[in-house]
């Protein structure tokens, strides 16, 4: 059976496509800080299932305010890609978050510690937007850090 090289391209188009999609949520979203990037990013039913929340994040707007919590917190947050595999509808993504805490964040006041996670995030893409997310990091390394559980790194 022969392959067909129109959906390879075709494939090929859309992979390209939703890793660029992906990269918007680093580049522009937490290092820009242009939060009304996530309009065209996140689908209007996005649905993110991240630790440490009480319930998963939902649509364009949740997440935009979920960003505003740790750019507040973090003003000087940066996250680096270090690894963005694709395929099919799915983008994984590991990443390196760095920052200082300098502002109130969760109830937390600030506590000017540098912090620094890596995560693994996942997205599911749906005509051209993430439409859900399975994301990964230490919560509880990330308190350390910022000495809310009375040990620190």
């Amino acid at each position: 059976m022969e392959a067909d090289p129109g959906r390879a391209r075709s494939d090929d188009d859309a992979t390209e496509r939703n890793v660029a999609v992906v990269s918007r949520i680093w580049d522009e979203v937490w290092n820009a800080g242009a939060l009304e990037a996530c309009e065209s990013i996140f689908s209007a039913d996005y649905v993110g299932h991240l630790p440490g929340l009480p319930a998963p994040v939902h649509g364009p707007g949740e997440f935009r305010q979920l960003v505003e919590v740790y750019r507040t917190g973090f003003p000087d947050v940066h996250l680096t890609v270090h690894d963005m595999i694709a395929s099919g509808d799915r983008v994984v993504v590991r990443w390196l978050s760095q920052g200082t805490h300098l502002g109130p964040m969760m109830g937390m006041p600030p506590s000017g510690r540098r912090m620094e996670m890596m995560g693994i995030s996942i997205f599911r893409m749906e005509g051209g937007r993430v439409a859900e997310e399975w994301e990964g990091f230490d919560t509880m390394s990330l308190m350390q850090q910022l000495g809310a559980t009375g040990s620190s790194a």
